[in-house]
């Protein structure tokens, strides 16, 4: 099981529903879609993959297998920004 936690130093807007961040030390901007927005918004607290799986499936009609792997993608595209941080729970 993993858990992620957000990484301090990232301000952000909402733009639309969407998110738009700049992380400051680093002065780099980015642009969440609208379902990374929203994975964004469950990681206000750590939570395990396995818990971001369960909430997406809930909220969304999606296979589970392309939801785990969609979500993965993205956990690791953040944590190489240094935004996120993926630790063994």
């Amino acid at each position: 099981m993993t858990l992620v936690s957000r990484q301090p130093g990232m301000i952000e807007a909402d733009a639309a529903g969407e998110l738009v961040g700049l992380h400051v030390e680093r002065g780099t901007c980015y642009g969440f879609n609208a379902t990374a927005t929203r994975i964004w918004q469950l990681l206000e607290q750590p939570r395990t993959v396995d818990g971001l799986v369960a909430d997406l499936l809930a909220e969304h009609a999606v296979d589970e297998a392309e939801c785990r792997v969609d979500l993965q993608d993205l956990l690791r595209s953040l944590e190489a920004e240094q935004l996120v941080s993926l630790t063994p729970a």
